[in-house]
């Protein structure tokens, strides 16, 4: 298993990561889901998306699967803390006839959106061929599409591409200090951080993992400390990077 890891900061004016059980107005997650930051590193590499719902063109391998958690751990840091705020989009009406779309009018929906949202990103990949594509349009900033933090008016900023090594650790007994997101789902201690009442946290239902259909098989519980400090986590195991400190990947 190779050790070295990909890290950028990915940053923007604003985000909407939007959450899956809301309707009319929609939520955000505080940080880009597992399943966006999937689509994010696909536009990098500039892999085409779907012609039909489960079909895709002859040799593209899905997103979703070249960068599926068997073969690849993704963990996100906030590099700042967590700013909402609401704005209203003028969207068309769809409820009539194709047709008559342009007769209709628009219909004012609220966002929550992310406010100057910045984060830490780390990629890990088995295969060698796939981390050094990636490492080269990272570092020379040559991403094939033009990627975004969630709708594709949000155009994001990747800086800062560097490489390090991480080692998987493992003990138990004492909390760790992890500076990425957590997936409590892998955490088996009770409770499964110190909590610090001086600390704001967010714990979300995020999905995880897509099938090539968009079906989602992965959920996880996610807790983000919404002002970017550590976590500190009852963790049995994870990865010391040599220059960002303990990450687990989502």
């Amino acid at each position: 298993m190779s050790n070295r890891l990909i890290v950028f900061e990915l940053s923007g004016e604003y985000g909407h990561f939007r959450k899956f059980n809301t309707t009319t107005s929609p939520l955000t997650y505080p940080i880009p889901t597992r399943t966006a930051l999937t689509g994010l590193l696909g536009a990098v590499l500039g892999v085409e998306r779907e012609i039909a719902p489960g079909r895709f063109l002859d040799g593209i391998i899905p997103v979703n699967e070249l960068f599926a958690s068997s073969i690849c751990g993704l963990a996100v840091q906030l590099l700042a803390p967590v700013r909402k705020v609401n704005i209203g989009f003028n969207l068309l009406d769809t409820g009539n006839s194709f047709f008559e779309i342009k007769k209709s009018g628009r219909t004012q929906i609220e966002f929550e959106l992310l406010k100057d949202p910045r984060f830490r990103v780390f990629v890990h990949h088995q295969e060698a061929s796939v981390f050094d594509s990636l490492w080269k349009k990272l570092s020379n900033t040559s991403h094939h599409f033009t990627p975004y933090l969630g709708l594709s008016q949000f155009t994001a900023t990747l800086t800062n591409a560097t490489q390090c090594t991480m080692v998987e650790r493992s003990g138990s007994g004492s909390t760790i200090p992890i500076k990425s997101a957590v997936n409590l789902s892998e955490i088996n201690a009770y409770p499964p951080i110190e909590f610090d009442q001086n600390a704001h946290y967010y714990v979300e239902t995020m999905p995880l993992e897509l099938s090539r259909d968009r079906v989602v098989t992965r959920y996880g519980e996610i807790l983000i400390n919404a002002d970017g400090d550590i976590a500190p986590v009852y963790a049995n195991h994870w990865f010391e990077t040599s220059d960002f400190g303990n990450i687990l990947f989502l």
